[in-house]
């Protein structure tokens, strides 16, 4: 279905920041551009071709051998809004999200899940974004479902405790707005299987405490693995923005990478530094960020302008999220 341009709306520390493909955005991603690429069928990939180098930092680095991320495969799309250009990452990160994507699709249908930025084919600085500089980091939304309760294409909404939000298409006529829910059997089993990809090493699952807190509770009433419970409980946080309309997924650098400088952000957890023994290897620590690395980010003062005009259903749920940006975690802390 194709969707009307939008505006997708978030707060950071009480400020209004909009992030949009929308052609009347000044800020937004300038429109996709056709590469010469071939969807991936009913096929196998033969990942043992790629050599990919994830090198320095997520936040200060660059990509050698990039590997671009299918822009269809069973169960996945590269979203058609976003830049083609920034769907390159490792080859564990990228063979990961494909693989995690055809288990949902095989085990439980429905709807491909929806992948947005990588990196670029070099990485380095990316428009938007702080880190996906070297091939690590992930923007995936989450699986969706429509007022009638069946799966609908994802959009960047932002949902509340229960697990509800609105995609509300044009911000200021609220007669266009659409119910969402998430959909949790599909978001939680894409999670499980990259948690239980050895190969892939996830790092860390940036979304809100309230999500985080849901997709647990469905894992827990499952017949989910101790192991895989804990190490999401282990790799699940808030950032300071609450990460509530979609997941920012960081993996580990590879063991041969980091022999080629690959850098790895806290927190390092204990099975990845047995896993780092085991190969012979050391973590290096952070690089200092060089100023260079710095990417354009979209200040308040830019957004506000860029958003006009909100409906009131809009306001309101600007207001809601307040409070899940400035809850206190229970006995938890905002990500590193």
């Amino acid at each position: 279905m194709t969707r009307a341009t939008r505006l997708v709306l978030v707060t950071l520390c009480g400020a209004l920041i909009a992030c949009s493909s929308s052609p009347k955005n000044p800020v937004a991603t300038p429109p996709a551009r056709a590469l010469e690429t071939e969807p991936v069928a009913a096929r196998t990939i033969d990942w043992s071709v790629f050599d990919s180098t994830s090198i320095r930092n997520p936040n200060d680095g660059s990509l050698r051998g990039g590997v671009p991320l299918p822009v269809s495969s069973p169960g996945l799309r590269f979203n058609p809004n976003r830049d083609p250009e920034a769907r390159y990452g490792t080859v564990e990160v990228v063979r990961a999200l494909v693989e995690a994507a055809a288990r949902v699709h095989r085990e439980l249908g429905g709807l491909p899940v929806t992948v947005n930025d990588l990196s670029l084919e070099s990485g380095g600085p990316i428009p938007h974004h702080k880190s996906h500089q070297s091939g690590r980091d992930v923007d995936v939304l989450f699986y969706q479902l429509g007022p009638d309760g069946q799966p609908i294409e994802s959009v960047g909404a932002f949902f509340e405790p229960e697990g509800r939000g609105v995609d509300f298409r044009d911000l200021a006529d609220p007669s266009d707005d659409v119910r969402l829910t998430i959909d949790v059997p599909r978001t939680w089993l894409f999670l499980q299987a990259l948690i239980e990809d050895d190969d892939a090493q996830i790092q860390t699952i940036f979304v809100a405490e309230h999500l985080r807190t849901l997709l647990l509770a469905h894992a827990r009433s499952k017949s989910v693995s101790a192991s895989t419970i804990s190490r999401f409980e282990a790799v699940t946080c808030q950032p300071s923005y609450p990460h509530d309309d979609h997941f920012h997924f960081r993996f580990f650098c590879a063991p041969d990478d980091i022999e080629d400088g690959c850098r790895d952000s806290p927190p390092m957890y204990p099975w990845q530094k047995t896993r780092l023994e085991a190969a012979g290897v050391r973590r290096l620590p952070l690089a200092p960020k060089r100023a260079q690395a710095a990417a354009k980010i979209v200040t308040h003062e830019e957004a506000r302008e860029a958003a006009g005009p909100l409906d009131a259903e809009v306001e309101r749920w600007l207001e809601l999220r307040k409070r899940w940006i400035r809850k206190p975690h229970p006995g938890r802390e905002y990500c590193p």
